[in-house]
C-alpha cells in the first residue's frame, strides 16, 4: 500500500439535512490495513463543508482557503507521531451556491506501530484564523500476524468504486481501484449505492480453493435486512474484494454493515463490520414505524471496543456516582459496558432539561476543553479550568491578570446565574501556563480566602 500524497480536491454537494457535527460538519473515519514488518497502514477520510469559509470577491469569482491539519499522536501520553498539513484553495463562481452545503473530501494515510492512538482533524479558516473546528478519533492498531489465520482489514465505506483509468484522481486510487470514501458513512436519496472496499490477507494455504463471503446488514434491532453471499477464488495470499449495495429502500436510520468469510474446509470464520446510517426522505424511520425503543445497535456504542468503552466512560469522572463508577468496573465483556453506557445516557436524558441532548452537550465541553486548556502532557479535559468548563460551561466574565507586579499570572472566572452569582481564580503558580484553581466561592468547590499568597513571586 502506498502513501497517498494530497494534490488536488473534490466538491459535491450534500443535503442540508446530512449536516454532522459544528460549523464545518466535519467527518472523520478510517479503515486499517496489513503493513510490513507487522505494521497498519492507517488511512484517514474526512470531510467539511466548504461553504461555512469566509470567502472574498476576486472579479467574479469568490475565493476563500482552508488549512487542513490532521494530527496523530499516542493516546497514553499524548505524544506527537505524526502531521500532515496543508492549504486547501476553494473558488466558487455564485454567491447562491454557499446557502447550499459543499462539502470537500480527502483522504491521507500513515504507517503505524501496534499502539493506542488518537487523530484529531482541525479546520481553520485562512482568511479569518478565528474560525475553526475539529473532530478527534481514538484508533487501537493491531498486529497483524504473517501466519495461516485469515485476517480481514477494515471496511471503507465509499461513494464509489470504478477501475482505476489514467485520468484517475490518485490520491483515491489503491490496487487498480479508484476508491472514493464517504467519511459521513451516510446514504440518501442522491447516494442511494453504498460502496465498499476491503482487504484479505495470509491466503496461503494450498489446499484452500476458495473462500466463501456473506455479507449482510442489520437494523437497529439486530434484524437482518439484506444478506448476500458468493466465493471469492484465491489467486495470492493477499486480495482486495469490493462490493457494492442498493440501500435506497432502506428506511432512516442506522444500520451495521457486516462482512464475514469462511474457509469451506476448516469452516474458520473471520469478520469486519462497520456502522453507517441512511437519511430516506420518503421512508419513516424504523423505530417510528415499529413503535420499538431505541437500542444500543443504534448508537455509536454499536461498533465501540473495550478500550473505547473504557475511555468514554472515563470522560464522566466528573458527574458519574462512586456507585455507577463502582459498578462500570465489575462490567468485563464489551457488550455489557456498550449497553451501559447506552442506558446511562437514556436515563440521563429523561431527567435533562436543556434545549439539546444531555451527550452531546457533554462531549462538546469536552472537546472544547481539550482545544482550549491543555497542559504540557495534560489533556484539556483533565485540567482544573477544563473541568470546571465541563462542569458549568462558559463562564459569562473572565479577568486575566498576567502582568501584576510581585504576583505570578492568575485569572478569575465570573458566574452569575449560579449560586447568586461565584467565583473560580485559577492561578499558574509552575509558570508554565498549568492553571490550577486555588479558590471559588462555590459552595461545593475549593476555598481558600488566602489564595493569593499561592502564586507569590518569591
Amino acid at each position: 500500500m502506498k502513501k497517498l500524497i494530497i494534490t488536488t480536491f473534490i466538491l459535491f454537494q450534500l443535503s442540508s439535512n446530512l449536516n454532522s457535527q459544528g460549523r464545518f460538519s466535519l467527518s472523520l473515519d478510517y479503515s486499517r490495513f496489513k503493513n510490513n514488518g507487522g505494521n497498519s497502514y492507517v488511512e484517514f477520510y474526512f470531510g467539511f463543508d466548504v461553504t461555512a469559509l469566509d470567502y472574498k470577491k476576486d472579479g467574479k469569482q469568490l475565493n476563500s482557503e482552508a488549512i487542513v491539519t490532521l494530527i496523530i499522536s499516542k493516546e497514553k501520553n499524548d505524544s506527537l507521531v505524526a502531521v500532515s498539513q496543508y492549504r486547501a484553495p476553494f473558488t466558487l463562481s455564485d454567491t447562491l451556491l454557499l446557502k447550499t452545503g459543499r462539502s470537500f473530501v480527502d483522504v491521507n494515510g500513515f504507517i503505524l506501530q501496534p499502539d493506542l492512538y488518537r487523530a484529531k482533524l482541525k479546520i481553520t479558516d485562512f482568511n479569518n484564523p478565528k474560525k475553526g473546528d475539529s473532530i478527534s478519533v481514538l484508533i487501537s492498531v493491531e498486529k497483524i500476524e504473517n501466519n495461516t489465520f485469515v485476517k480481514v482489514s477494515d471496511i471503507e465505506l465509499s461513494t464509489s468504486i470504478i477501475s482505476a483509468e489514467p485520468t484517475s484522481d490518485e490520491r483515491f486510487v489503491k490496487n487498480s481501484y479508484e476508491v472514493k470514501p464517504n467519511p459521513t458513512k451516510i446514504f440518501s436519496n442522491s447516494q442511494p449505492m453504498l460502496f465498499y472496499y476491503l482487504e484479505l490477507y495470509n491466503l496461503s494455504k494450498k489446499e484452500w480453493a476458495s473462500l466463501k463471503v456473506k455479507t449482510t446488514i442489520t437494523n437497529a434491532f439486530g434484524e437482518e435486512v439484506l444478506s448476500k453471499e458468493h466465493f471469492k477464488q484465491l489467486k495470492s495470499s493477499s486480495v482486495v474484494d469490493v462490493g457494492a449495495i442498493k440501500v435506497f429502500n432502506l428506511r432512516t436510520g442506522s444500520y451495521i454493515l457486516s462482512y464475514s468469510i469462511t474457509d469451506t474446509l476448516t469452516k474458520e470464520l473471520q469478520y469486519s463490520s462497520k456502522r453507517f446510517f441512511i437519511y430516506n426522505k420518503d421512508l419513516p424511520s424504523e423505530d417510528v414505524m415499529s413503535g420499538k425503543i431505541s437500542s444500543v445497535m443504534s448508537s455509536e456504542y454499536a461498533t465501540m471496543n473495550a478500550i473505547e468503552c473504557d475511555r468514554d466512560f472515563d470522560f464522566l469522572r466528573y458527574i458519574a456516582t462512586k456507585g455507577e463508577i463502582d459498578q462500570f468496573k465489575k462490567l468485563r465483556t464489551v457488550e455489557s459496558k456498550r449497553e451501559y453506557l447506552f442506558e446511562y445516557w437514556k436515563n440521563r436524558e429523561t431527567h435533562y432539561t436543556g434545549k439539546r441532548s444531555a451527550k452531546v452537550e457533554y462531549f462538546e465541553r469536552i472537546n472544547i476543553a481539550n482545544n482550549s486548556y491543555k497542559s504540557g502532557f495534560k489533556e484539556g479535559w483533565k485540567t482544573d479550568r477544563g473541568r470546571v468548563y465541563i462542569l458549568y460551561g462558559p463562564s459569562d466574565e473572565v479577568e486575566r491578570h498576567t502582568n501584576e507586579v510581585d504576583i505570578k499570572p492568575y485569572e478569575i472566572w465570573f458566574y452569575h446565574g449560579i449560586q447568586g452569582g461565584v467565583q473560580f481564580i485559577f492561578g499558574d503558580r509552575t509558570g508554565y501556563s498549568d492553571y490550577v484553581m486555588l479558590h471559588s466561592t462555590h459552595r461545593d468547590e475549593l476555598h481558600d480566602d488566602a489564595w493569593r499568597s499561592q502564586i507569590l513571586s518569591k
